[in-house]
Parts: C-alpha cells; sequence; structure tokens
C-alpha cells in the first residue's frame, strides 16, 4: 500500500486565504518530507470553503517547491471546461514536472458550482464522458483527429505539446454512482473515491458505498480482459485520518474543526451519501457516528493500523490511501500527526521482507549497544 494527501481544498471563509495557500504549500513539501508518495489539489468556484480554482496553476507553483512527490489534479472539472484545452494544460503542466504530474479528471460534484456555471444537473454527467474520451484521445494520438460529440466539436486536432510521459497515468473520481470505476477497470485509469462515502451501507438504495466502488472496478477490468488486482492497486481511497498519543486525544483535538466542516457539507445536501441507512436523519450524522461508522482513521499509530486493515478488507482490497487534509487544527498540530503518521503507520503496510530487514538491523545494533 502507498500513502499521500487529498486536498479539496478545505479552508474557512472567515480566514485569510493567502495564508492558507502557503500553508497548503508548507503541507505538500512537509509530505514530500516524510516520504508521502502523492498529493492532489481540487477545484471549486464557489461555496466559500474550498477556494483553488485552477489546481494546475497550484501545483505549477507547488512544483517548484518540491523534487519528488507527484501532484494530482484532484479533480480538473470537466463539464466546466474545453476538453482540448485541459487535454493542452495538462500535457503542458506535465513537462514542467518532469513527469510527476497525474491527470485527475472528474465530474465536479459541488451543487453550488453547478448552480454558479449554469449547468443543467443532467448535463453533467454525459459532458464528463464526452470530455473523457476527448481528452484520452488527445493524450495518446499524435495524429489529427475531429470530434462531432453532443458538447464539442472540433475539426482535424492534435496536442502541439504532447505529454511527457508516455503513459499518462489518467485519474477519475467517483461520487453518486458506480459507472465511473467501471470505466477505470475498463481502460486501466485511477478510481478516485472521495472521503465520506462509507466503506459498507446496510440499506441505503442507490447510494454506493466502497465495496460497490471496488467491485465495478474489478467488473470492468474483467470485462476488458484486464487484471482485477492491479485495477484495486490503482484505487485511491481517500478517509479523514489523525494520529495522536491516545484516542482520545486525537478526537479532542479536531472536535471543533469536524463541526465547521459538516455543516458545510452537509448544507450541501451531501449527507444523503454519507448515510448507512435511509431512515437515518442528518442530525443522526453525530462526529462520533462517522468516526467510527464511515470510518475515520483516527487513535493512537496501532489503532490507526488496524483501522486501514479493517478497510482494506471491508473493500476487497486497494492500492493507495489518501489523507484528506483538513484545516481542523492549527499547522503545527496537523504535521505532527502526520509525521507520526509517517514514522509509525506507513512502516506496517511495507512489504515483510523490509520489515524483517529492520528487525534484524535494530536488534544488532542493540547487541553491538549491550556488547
Amino acid at each position: 500500500m502507498e500513502f499521500g494527501l487529498f486536498a479539496m481544498p478545505e479552508h474557512y471563509p472567515w480566514e485569510n486565504w493567502t495564508l492558507a495557500y502557503d500553508r497548503d504549500l508548507a503541507t505538500i513539501v512537509r509530505a514530500e518530507q516524510l516520504g508521502f508518495e502523492e498529493f492532489w489539489i481540487g477545484e471549486h468556484h464557489s461555496g466559500g470553503y474550498e477556494p483553488i480554482p485552477a489546481p494546475d496553476l497550484f501545483i505549477a507553483k507547488a512544483a517548484g517547491l518540491t523534487h519528488r512527490i507527484r501532484l494530482g489534479t484532484g479533480t480538473v472539472n470537466l463539464p466546466y471546461h474545453d476538453p482540448f484545452v485541459v487535454a493542452e494544460r495538462l500535457a503542458f503542466l506535465d513537462h514542467l514536472l518532469h513527469g510527476r504530474l497525474l491527470y485527475g479528471l472528474g465530474g465536479g460534484g459541488l451543487p453550488s458550482d453547478r448552480e454558479l456555471l449554469g449547468m443543467p444537473a443532467d448535463e453533467s454527467r454525459p459532458r464528463t464522458q464526452e470530455a473523457i474520451d476527448i481528452i484520452e484521445r488527445l493524450l495518446t494520438t499524435r495524429e489529427p483527429f475531429s470530434v462531432d460529440g453532443r458538447f464539442w466539436q472540433f475539426r482535424e486536432r492534435r496536442l502541439q505539446v504532447t505529454p511527457y510521459q508516455a503513459e499518462p497515468p489518467i485519474a477519475v473520481a467517483g461520487l453518486t454512482g458506480t459507472h465511473n470505476f467501471t470505466l477505470c477497470g475498463e481502460r486501466g485509469f485511477i478510481p478516485l473515491s472521495v472521503y465520506f462515502t462509507p466503506a459498507l451501507i446496510e440499506a441505503n438504495p442507490g447510494v454506493p458505498d466502497l465495496a460497490a466502488h471496488g467491485a465495478a472496478l474489478a467488473d470492468g477490468a474483467r470485462a476488458a480482459g484486464r487484471d482485477p488486482a492491479a485495477a484495486r492497486a490503482r484505487w485511491r481511497i481517500t478517509r479523514e485520518c489523525y494520529v495522536a498519543d491516545s484516542r482520545g486525544q486525537a478526537l479532542d483535538d479536531i472536535r471543533a474543526g469536524v463541526r465547521a466542516s459538516y455543516e458545510y457539507l452537509l448544507a450541501l445536501g451531501l449527507g444523503a451519501l454519507m448515510k448507512r441507512d435511509q431512515a437515518m436523519r442528518d442530525a443522526d450524522l453525530s462526529f462520533e457516528w462517522m468516526v467510527e461508522n464511515v470510518p475515520w482513521i483516527v487513535g493512537t499509530a496501532d489503532q490507526c493500523i488496524d483501522q486501514i486493515g479493517s478497510l482494506d478488507e471491508a473493500v476487497g482490497g486497494f492500492g493507495v490511501l489518501l489523507i484528506n487534509n483538513r484545516d481542523w487544527t492549527t499547522s503545527d498540530l496537523w504535521h505532527r500527526s502526520l509525521e507520526r503518521f509517517a514514522r509509525q503507520v506507513i512502516p506496517a503496510f511495507r512489504t515483510r521482507d523490509q520489515q524483517e530487514l529492520r528487525r534484524e538491523l535494530a536488534a544488532q545494533a542493540l547487541a553491538r549497544a549491550q556488547g
């Protein structure tokens, strides 16, 4: 298993956003120092809590401050953009990152963004699917081609600047259904699951859980003659994570911040996607309930290790855990949690041979010290 971070990004509307952007950049630098493999940046245009409208511009600055960590658009929201321009900008950005770019694409799940930009709700999905097809072809085809689609048309175009990476890693996010996970399995894309999707849903028809995401992903891979295990290894699942000296301390550290964050999400109507039972009310989505039932990854390092293992088992296996980058505490406490995660949680998910080698070296060092 690999590990990274996902940033919506969340910043409260009453705070200094210039400082918030600088803090996000500092977190990306710190994540690279701690050995995290990747960092994703979202796109939003309204709502007041997610103030990065152009993740590619933000990534361009982050690229100059880092050297190794992969950076992903999480996501470019396709209904609002010309797919030719999206493909061209991402291919160019890939060069600026020397191949560290993850090409994240999505439909834009924020209802207020759709309203702001005049996007009919029933057009979002077909626009996204048409744009994905066009972008994939632009990124992988060197000959000019024409498009006569429902939403976009052009004649004899190709990218002047082709991607730096021979096989651009395209990622697609899913929110309200499993169709994008089937697509990822069929085409070998990276699937992205949102942080509030429950691992298992008991009785909420029409709302897919993570297990359903994984099943659709594997089914899509099999139908296309691809390896389902390899498809699952590409799967990114985002979770709320926080590590402290005790579970009680972890909960106390983040409680106030959680309230502000989830009041915003519930006001957007997203509570329906978090519930494990159709009969639940939004008021039932308490802090304690979400920690236990989504579930979140919160507590001591050992508890977080167990929780990640349980999540992996519940969903049938996945490849990358993304920590949802939050504004729930001061930066020093948040970075301390990330350091604990990197030092004490991640090593438990490296190969057994590496763990055995570390134990052997530690035993040798102890023997020398005692001898």
